[in-house]
């Protein structure tokens, strides 16, 4: 708060030496002297002296009031100082908005956008109309999850070191975003097996689409591969999913059903939502995500709420799939039974619990909490009814799987 500070007022000197001169020259104007008396031979004198009356003439000083504005005590400027953005040499870059344009990078750079900042390193191949798409893709994720993409009260800090993706010294050290989302389009010239993973403080996309050519045609292994395919469309549901991660994660943890299963959720949510006013995206919907993963058991009302608490734990890594595939139709389930706020009630319920979970982690003690905050959300006989659901719409019910037929 600023001080105010007010000197005494004070009448000035030059104006009451003024009032005092007026005072004197007053005086001598109000002094009248007696004539004296004409005598003539004919005539008697009469002395008749004339009462001169001097009414009092009234002095009034008047003093301007002089009012001295109050000094206020000035702010020191603040000095500039230079973030780690300011210093940095790597270029901001702007995509024209034309799909078929397509920017290939050649070092370090970033694309700044409303809700996230996006990072890329050398040869990354971007297609002109990459962030049209995902600022629709984070904004239909507000609308779908009820939630902010950048809650105010999530502890943001710097920008995660992600150098172990470059081999190199972290070009982002003490890169400070505030609440938005960083995103990291990376490449994989050795090989290591890079894919798209996300947390809360960020997101990396891998995508074979967007390795630039140099990339792809220096790595053998890349197109000798049968399972590596490199399709000429950006896979938007896989941004759309780790965005969810992203999002959701800010809020809180949940268990390996809910969060890979909301993630999978909404990724056909929003593709289905926005194909329709962006064709790139629309590409998507027909082309990336129509499978269903293996089961170990089918799921039904008698199973339900178990196969909930016991979340797939016991599932060897390398054929992890099945949490994805159960949490997208128990979130299917929700929405359409109880409404598109389904998530945001769920996680209020979560939080007022004071469920914390570690992703990964297994421990049937918390994956039960889970499962009762669900029923103290949506009824106690919410996973019978969602297992009613499952074979009433033939859902869950294929242990092998389901897989379209790719053209």
């Amino acid at each position: 708060m600023k001080n105010l500070f007010c000197k005494t007022r004070k009448i000035p000197v030059a104006l009451m030496a003024f009032a005092f001169a007026g005072n004197i020259f007053l005086c001598s104007c109000n002094t009248v002297k007696t004539p004296e008396p004409v005598i003539t031979e004919d005539e008697p004198v009469v002395e008749e002296v004339a009462e001169v009356v001097s009414e009092p003439e009234e002095v009034v000083e008047e003093v301007a009031e002089v009012v001295e504005e109050p000094e206020v005590a000035e702010e020191p400027e603040e000095e500039y100082v230079p973030t780690a953005k300011d210093l940095s040499p790597y270029e901001e870059i702007k995509l024209d908005g034309v799909a078929e344009n397509h920017f290939v990078t050649d070092d370090f750079c970033y694309i700044e956008s409303e809700k996230y900042v996006v990072f890329l390193e050398k040869d990354v191949d971007v297609p002109g109309d990459f962030i049209v798409n995902v600022d629709a893709i984070v904004d239909e994720l507000e609308k779908q999850l009820n939630v902010s993409a950048t809650p105010e009260d999530y502890p943001y800090d710097d920008v995660m070191d992600q150098s172990g993706y470059y081999g190199t010294e972290n070009p982002w050290e003490g890169w400070n975003i505030g609440a938005k989302i960083p995103i990291f389009l990376i490449t994989d010239e050795e090989d290591i097996g890079y894919i798209s993973c996300a947390c809360a403080d960020y997101l990396v996309i891998a995508d074979y689409a967007m390795y630039s050519e140099d990339v792809w045609n220096s790595v053998p292994t890349y197109y000798a591969s049968d399972f590596r395919v490199r399709p000429d469309y950006v896979d938007y549901s896989v941004v759309a999913h780790e965005m969810t991660h992203t999002i959701t994660s800010r809020y809180n943890d949940m268990t390996e059903i809910m969060t890979e299963g909301i993630a999978d959720y909404m990724a056909r949510t929003v593709i289905d939502s926005l194909a329709d006013d962006y064709p790139s995206i629309a590409i998507c919907q027909k082309e990336a995500y129509l499978y269903d993963n293996p089961l170990p058991e089918k799921v039904n009302a008698s199973n339900a709420e178990a196969v909930f608490i016991n979340d797939y734990h016991d599932i060897d890594h390398a054929d992890r799939g099945a949490e994805y595939t159960c949490g997208r139709y128990l979130c299917q389930y929700l929405d359409e039974t109880f409404g598109d706020d389904f998530y945001s009630k769920y996680k209020d319920q979560i939080n007022l619990d004071g469920i914390d979970y570690a992703y990964g982690n297994y421990d049937e003690e918390i994956t039960t909490a889970y499962a009762n905050a669900l029923k103290e959300v949506f009824g106690d006989d919410v996973f019978t009814k969602f297992g009613d659901w499952c074979v009433e719409n033939h859902a869950l019910q294929e242990l092998g799987g389901v897989w379209p037929d790719w053209e």
